[in-house]
């Protein structure tokens, strides 16, 4: 893969803008070493073509590269790094093989899948499943590696075909080159969401295409109507029965991965472990996967105890309940780092991925009913249905004993003399018991439904008895327009963010709507985010938390958008605008260029459009710093002839984020005979007025950009092609 270095060096202002004093950089033979930023060391190490793997350390400002031999290691263009940063600041490890991806493209984390080859009629590709879960809509998903997707390019996919029959995979079978890729016969997993393989470097002429989003990952959406989300790993023991869900390991969050001991399933090699490659071993972001670059981590593991296998891609890698990547890639050969041997493999970060993709997964069923609820109006229903049962009983008795007892009063009367009134007493008693008989029923049935009503209130109570959660932590906070705002609840929670505005809106020409309502959902770890109002102002926001039915206090609290500043205007200094040919070629004079209004980090180009006819233009090239300032500096260099510069000189900078209406800076500046200049060239020892304003023929400003090299003017000088004077450039100080 074809490369070209970036130019790395950050802009600098002018002296006086940026406070530094008189000389950034002595003569061309001492020129400091401009310090290397994260973005200049990614896109430099992309563009070394014999580097297969590269990390930058932040505190040090260090490069790591990683190549296969020694011979890649001194290529020129390594030694061009070391010579522009420092050979301490590109750190080069030798045994690094440029990685294969472990997708089988001529036949998926635990199980595995099988896809169509649209570009190879009759051939299937085999990959792992790394992890089931929702996202945030409460759709079903699997998560897999992005390049399970591709077929010929981006864009171009394979179409899922079926779930691997478990019982003849390689991860049981031992057949590592060609078992597997039966079907089970279920259907496709479902269709392709978000995938992405990489980013390749298609053109070594742009060192802007470097992209923080070189992931490999994928989402499938799952087709419900086929296939249960289960958010576990399988461990791979009970395949032989095509039941891969048998004997699981639970995943409950994503994470960030740790030092140590790591754990992968592909359908492969089954269920792995391994050593989470240790920083100072395998210092690497990137590596090359394929003919990608794919952000990850290394994972190390004993020769002969392959952590992962091609056909593993995808494949779920974690740490404990964590989910922490997917199996990008590896290389199949043992691998000698710092007189270590070890097999090696490559993951891509999960959480990285999710982030760099805008997709989310979550482990928790959001259309699963809160434990409890049903088990507690059971237990309410049944105490109500055994009371009146035992009501109805003892009135059921009470009648029966005042019926008997009106039956033998009754028999006895009928023997007296008196029996007519006997009777007409038994008759009393006998109503009168049945009386009490009722009234006692009917008591009994009031207590028992008194009673049935306590415990169905007590089962409601034990019900929504869940303990009320906590309030929402949530600071008052300040962010940008359309920023994020964070707060903390409890875990899987439910937050209701409501808000209204709290006055006029500064710095904007529309008012934010009245007020607001948003429900986001809290992580593992209880946190929380929503986006904030897109227009500048100040919002009284109210946090409430739901977990289980049960609600929390409110929290209040204040969030301030701030107006976004509006962009810096364009402006093009130089000075002097007029400098005497003496000192233009003095080290310590010049004209010094500076170039206001352009985005942080942006490209922005010096252009020479005209000049004297012995000079050729010229184009140089800066970084705006951080408040959108570049500067620039040329001076002659041929001091034993200074009037092969006379003339003046057209000046034109533009940005490489200029729109098309977007005009570029102009000015010019003239180099003239001493005579002419306002007391340039007196005596040479540099005692003229150095105000920059041209009245001392000159100005104290700091070398950075470019020089201006006599070399046809007269006799005695070098002669190239006979004609023109060259400028050639020399790097500013990093700073």
């Amino acid at each position: 893969m074809q490369k070209k270095l970036v130019q790395s060096s950050l802009a600098m202002a002018a002296a006086a803008a940026l406070g530094l004093g008189g000389a950034f950089i002595a003569g061309p033979a001492v020129a400091d070493t401009p310090v290397m930023t994260e973005q200049q060391a990614v896109t430099a190490a992309k563009q070394v073509s014999t580097v297969n793997a590269f990390g930058f350390d932040e505190k040090t400002k260090t490069l790591h590269l990683g190549v296969e031999n020694e011979a890649d290691a001194g290529s020129a263009q390594i030694q061009e790094l070391k010579k522009k940063y420092g050979a301490d600041k590109v750190e080069v490890i030798t045994g690094l093989k440029k990685a294969e991806p472990y997708a089988k493209n001529d036949a998926v984390g635990g199980m595995g899948y099988i896809s169509d080859i649209p570009s190879q009629p009759g051939y299937v590709g085999a990959c792992s499943t790394g992890f089931s879960g929702w996202d945030a809509a409460g759709k079903p998903i699997v998560l897999t590696a992005g390049h399970c997707a591709e077929d010929t390019g981006p864009g171009e996919l394979v179409k899922l075909k079926d779930a691997e029959l478990p019982s003849t995979a390689p991860a049981v079978t031992g057949d590592h080159e060609s078992g597997g890729y039966d079907p089970q016969g279920i259907g496709p997993l479902g269709a392709w969401g978000y995938n992405k393989f990489g980013g390749p470097v298609t053109d070594p002429e742009n060192p802007d295409e470097a992209a923080d989003d070189d992931i490999d990952f994928a989402v499938i959406n799952l087709d419900d109507s086929k296939y249960n989300v289960k958010p576990e790993v399988t461990d791979w023991t009970t395949a032989k029965t095509d039941d891969l869900s048998g004997s699981t390991i639970d995943i409950n969050s994503v994470g960030e991965h740790s030092p140590g001991e790591i754990q992968k399933s592909g359908r492969t090699t089954g269920l792995t472990t391994g050593e989470v490659a240790a920083g100072e071993l395998w210092p690497f972001d990137f590596q090359m996967v394929g003919d990608r670059w794919v952000h990850g981590f290394g994972v190390t593991s004993p020769v002969g105890g392959d952590f992962s296998m091609p056909g593993d891609s995808g494949g779920g890698v974690f740490q404990g309940d964590k989910a922490v990547g997917v199996i990008s890639g590896g290389i199949p050969d043992p691998v000698t780092v710092g007189g270590e041997t070890f097999m090696w493999g490559w993951v891509a970060d999960l959480d990285y991925s999710l982030e760099q993709s805008g997709a989310s997964i979550s482990f928790d069923d959001p259309n699963e009913e809160p434990p409890g609820d049903d088990e507690a109006e059971a237990d309410a229903s049944a105490a109500a249905d055994g009371t009146d049962a035992d009501a109805s009983a003892a009135a059921d008795g009470e009648d029966a004993d005042a019926n008997a007892a009106a039956e033998g009063d009754d028999a006895n009367a009928s023997d007296s003399a008196d029996a007519d009134a006997k009777e007409a007493d038994a008759s009393s008693a006998a109503e009168g018991d049945d009386a009490e008989a009722s009234a006692d029923a009917d008591g009994a049935e009031a207590d028992a439904s008194a009673a049935a009503d306590g415990k169905d209130d007590e089962a409601d109570s034990d019900a929504d008895g869940d303990e009320k959660p906590e309030a929402p932590k949530v600071g008052d906070q300040s962010v940008a327009a359309g920023g994020k705002i964070t707060g903390k609840a409890a875990p899987n929670a439910e937050v209701k963010l409501t808000w209204k505005t709290a006055g006029a809106n500064a710095g904007s020409a529309q008012a934010a709507p009245a007020e607001g309502t948003v429900t986001v959902k809290t992580d593992a770890d209880g946190n929380f985010s929503a986006e904030a109002p897109a227009e500048a102002g100040d919002y009284n926001y109210t946090a409430v938390a739901t977990v289980n039915g049960q609600t929390s206090d409110a929290t209040q609290f204040v969030v301030t958008v701030e107006a976004e500043e509006a962009p810096a205007e364009r402006k093009l200094t130089i000075e002097p605008k007029e400098i005497a040919a003496s000192d233009f070629v003095k080290e310590d004079k010049g004209v010094q260029i500076t170039a206001e209004g352009f985005d942080e980090g942006e490209k922005v180009s010096l252009e020479v459009v005209a000049g004297p006819e012995n000079v050729e233009g010229i184009t140089l090239e800066e970084t705006a710093n951080a408040d959108g300032v570049v500067g620039f500096s040329i001076y002659g260099t041929s001091a034993s002839n200074p009037e092969a510069y006379l003339g003046k000189y057209d000046l034109e900078v533009t940005g490489a984020n200029d729109t098309e209406d977007e005009e570029a800076l102009t000015g010019s500046f003239q180099v003239v005979a001493d005579e002419d200049g306002n007391g340039g060239g007196n005596d040479g020892d540099d005692n003229g007025n150095d105000d920059g304003n041209g009245d001392g023929g000159g100005s104290d400003l700091p070398r950075t950009g470019a020089e201006l090299t006599g070399l046809a003017a007269g006799a005695g000088l070098l002669l190239v092609g006979g004609a023109a004077v060259v400028l050639t450039m020399r790097r500013k100080k990093n700073n």
